[in-house]
């Protein structure tokens, strides 16, 4: 969370701030459902980061937005990876219990 207020304040731009606040709770559902059930998640974020950072320091900005778009992308497809297996074996259990109450 740090991080992204963070490269808000380097943006100079305070409209940032005020027009992602609204979204932070939905922001954090996806941080921490990203960062659920795998160790190396938390490594290859930092990885991402420090990239996007160094891409900032370094005044590329075409590539501080490439790796950003990246990092969002990959974050909601896990996202949406995850809700649908959460669904599938929902499905799955719905079946389930209906073949039970059916026998």
């Amino acid at each position: 969370m740090r991080f992204h207020a963070f490269i808000n304040e380097l943006s100079g731009n305070s409209l940032i701030g005020e027009t992602t606040v609204p979204h932070w709770p939905y922001l954090r559902r996806v941080m921490g459902e990203v960062l659920r059930d795998d160790a190396q998640m938390p490594q290859t974020i930092l990885s991402e980061h420090v990239a996007i950072l160094e891409a900032i320091m370094g005044g590329h900005g075409a590539q501080a937005e490439a790796l950003s778009r990246e990092h969002i992308s990959r974050a909601a497809r896990i996202l949406v990876q995850r809700l649908q297996a959460r669904q599938e074996a929902s499905e799955e259990e719905m079946r389930r219990r209906r073949t039970r109450r059916s026998r």
